[in-house]
C-alpha cells in the first residue's frame, strides 16, 4: 500500500513540476491556441484596469488641465507598457515602463500642450470635451474599458466617475484626481 501512495505522490509532484515549468515559459512562447505572452498579459489585465474618473473641463493647461484617471482594481501590479488611451479621435501610447500597483491610480493629463505641459506628469496629445469619450486599449488595440459623456452627464466644474470607486456606474462627482471617488 505504501509503494502505491509513494508512486501517486511522485506522479502528482511530476505533474505539478511540469505545469509550473510550462507556466514559467508562457511569456516567451505561444500557447496551443496561438496566443502570445502579450495576449495573455492583456487578458490578465482586462477587468483589473478601469477608467475610474474623467475631468473634461480644465480651465488652463498648466494649472487646471483636463485629465483621466485609471485605477488598478486587481491584486497584482499591472505592466502597462504598450497600452494606449484615446478619445473620440486620437490615440496615445503610454510610456514604456508604466506600471500601476494594486489599488492605485494613474492620472493622465489630457492637455494637448506641445511641450508636454507641466513637468512630472503623464500627458497625451488631446483634450477632453464636454461631449467626448476616453478609452484604454491593450497593446493589440483591444478596448479594456472606457467612458463616454455629454454636457449633461459631466457638467462644468464636475467630473464623471465610478461610484463606488473603481467598480460602480459612472455618475457626476466632485473631482478627486488620484484619490478615491466620493
Amino acid at each position: 500500500m505504501r509503494a502505491t501512495t509513494a508512486s501517486r505522490m511522485c506522479a502528482v509532484a511530476f505533474s505539478l513540476f511540469s505545469l509550473l515549468g510550462a507556466a514559467g515559459c508562457a511569456e516567451q512562447s505561444s500557447a496551443a491556441d496561438g496566443s502570445t505572452g502579450a495576449d495573455m498579459k492583456a487578458a490578465a489585465t482586462a477587468g483589473k484596469l478601469v477608467v475610474n474618473e474623467v475631468f473634461a473641463h480644465g480651465s488652463d493647461e498648466l494649472t487646471d488641465p483636463d485629465w483621466a484617471e485609471l485605477k488598478n482594481i486587481g491584486e497584482t501590479e499591472l505592466d502597462l507598457t504598450g497600452y494606449q488611451v484615446r478619445d473620440d479621435k486620437t490615440k496615445a501610447t503610454l510610456p514604456d515602463g508604466t506600471s500601476l500597483a494594486p489599488g492605485k491610480y494613474l492620472v493622465i493629463y489630457c492637455d494637448d500642450v506641445p511641450d508636454g505641459g507641466a513637468a512630472g506628469r503623464m500627458h497625451v496629445p488631446f483634450k477632453l470635451g464636454s461631449d467626448d469619450e476616453f478609452h484604454v486599449l491593450d497593446p493589440s488595440g483591444n478596448r479594456i474599458d472606457g467612458a463616454a459623456w455629454d454636457a449633461t452627464t459631466a457638467p462644468a466644474g464636475k467630473s464623471y466617475g465610478r461610484l463606488p470607486d473603481g467598480t460602480g456606474q459612472f455618475t457626476v462627482l466632485t473631482p478627486t484626481a488620484a484619490a478615491r471617488n466620493l
